[in-house]
């Protein structure tokens, strides 16, 4: 036990940092006189997976109880009992006019079709941000959209920022997608702002810019205060803290590793995508972001952003965010797991075996940093359980198969306890065509958001 009490707000702070801390017993001291504000809170998340999956090797054989895993599926062996597997879900406002992919990542989040125009338009505000403007104002940071990949030009009349965007603050504001991991992390620990990126705008040469060193460590800048509080602090909470902070300088050394390299893995990974050379002048390039702040390799990437975002959750900096694993109609080679051509053309597979195995191999990938995060969350003790108990995140595609661009029997799952409202281990057999928008509502009443319909929902799907 604690020997002294805490506020959840209470901050390391040093020149220039201020450094959240995870929840901690002395927390819990701190609220026992009102327990309504000692809940901890479910936080919410949606990631996105382009182009649909290899359905065969996603969906379990039968309804009820996880017993063994379709192959994508297996690297949540470690964490089955907080998975739910959804079958036969549809996303009927991602059917578009001629163009798939656009409207599908326009319309993914927001329930309701997006503007078959060249200047983006969707109907409202998406689900993430609808949580946001109630939840959010009870963190430091309302929301998170993190991603990897830059964006890409629209087709058949769609503008291409449906694509590289499935959270929407507004009908016509997309929220600013943050893809560095530097940037990322100065932004939760020294309050800098994001910034939109322009992925029309012309490549330009990066500012100058001393890049970070140990000195500059939001670790060091915070090291006596964390050092007195720990010799306050109870065996326990001691240890959680420990445990937190070398967390936090494990992410610091991998962003130095990364900022020193301005050729990062987007050259190389994104070489398949047909405007990587395009030389038509009425045509935007694919803009390559600058390598600084992002490690050489997609997999540490994705890993570092995700370590990121499992340590704004630890903190309560924010409690709703989205994750994308590239852009709709990603053009993405992955080398890493031998799949030779890019993501796009894979998912065209035309029943043919290399393509059906080489998109496997990919969803198969994505799956495995998914996993991690979960892994990791589920060794962060929180209250009387874990951080997994405590979040209720969404992974999916609003494309089935990317052959037939077909909007229905979507891949989807939810991970982790939900605060108590998910029942995990098992796969859940819905109503054909039961509306996405049904998870929506339920994932927003777990953030404690109440809403009676989102978008095209009929009801709440529960999960309990």
């Amino acid at each position: 036990m604690s020997r002294l009490s805490l506020s959840r707000r209470t901050l390391l702070r040093g020149a220039g940092a201020a450094v959240a801390l995870p929840w901690l017993e002395a927390m819990h001291q701190a609220v026992a006189a009102t327990p309504a504000t000692g809940v901890i809170p479910t936080r919410i998340a949606f990631f996105y997976v382009p182009n649909g999956v290899h359905m065969p090797a996603w969906r379990p054989e039968s309804a009820g109880p996880l017993a063994e895993l379709p192959s994508i599926l297996q690297p949540l062996e470690p964490v089955k009992d907080k998975i739910v597997v959804i079958s036969d879900t549809a996303a009927a406002h991602c059917k578009g006019k001629g163009g798939s992919h656009e409207p599908t990542g326009g319309g993914y989040l927001v329930g309701e079709k997006c503007k078959h125009s060249e200047v983006p338009e969707v109907a409202s505000a998406s689900v993430d941000q609808v949580a946001a403007r109630e939840v959010g104002l009870q963190t430091p940071v309302d929301s998170l959209a993190l991603g990897i990949d830059p964006g890409s030009r629209g087709d058949h009349g769609y503008s291409g920022t449906y694509m590289s965007n499935i959270s929407w603050r507004s009908k016509t504001t997309p929220a600013a997608l943050e893809l560095n991991p530097r940037q990322l992390y100065d932004r939760l620990f020294r309050g800098q702002p994001p910034q939109q990126p322009d992925w029309n705008a012309t490549a330009a040469a990066p500012a100058t810019e001393q890049p970070a060193t140990p000195a500059s460590s939001v670790l060091d800048q915070v090291r006596e205060e964390a050092r007195d509080l720990q010799r306050k602090l109870g065996y326990s909470d001691r240890q959680k803290l420990q445990e937190y902070l070398d967390g936090l300088r494990n992410v610091e050394r991998r962003i130095l590793q990364a900022n020193s390299d301005a050729d990062g893995h987007h050259a190389e990974g994104l070489a398949s995508d047909p405007l990587a050379g395009v030389n038509d002048p009425r045509l935007p390039h694919l803009i390559i972001p600058d390598g600084r702040g992002i490690p050489p390799t997609y997999t540490e990437h994705v890993n570092l952003i995700l370590d990121i975002l499992t340590l704004a959750f630890q903190t309560d900096q924010t409690r709703v965010a989205t994750f994308m694993f590239s852009y709709e109609k990603s053009g993405r080679q992955y080398k890493e797991v031998d799949a030779p051509g890019s993501h796009h053309s894979n998912s065209h597979h035309n029943n043919e075996a290399e393509k059906h195995a080489a998109l496997t191999r990919i969803n198969t990938l994505h799956m495995e940093l998914f996993s991690r995060m979960l892994q990791r969350m589920s060794q962060i003790k929180e209250g009387d359980g874990t951080l997994l108990d405590h979040v209720m995140i969404s992974y999916g595609s609003g494309i089935s198969d990317g052959n037939r661009h077909n909007n229905d029997n979507l891949p989807l799952l939810v991970a982790g306890g939900g605060g108590g409202r998910v029942r995990g281990g098992r796969h859940l057999v819905t109503e054909a065509k039961t509306p996405i928008c049904n998870l929506y509502l339920e994932m927003l009443a777990a953030a404690g958001v109440q809403r009676d319909r989102f978008g095209d929902s009929t009801g709440r799907l529960e999960l309990a």
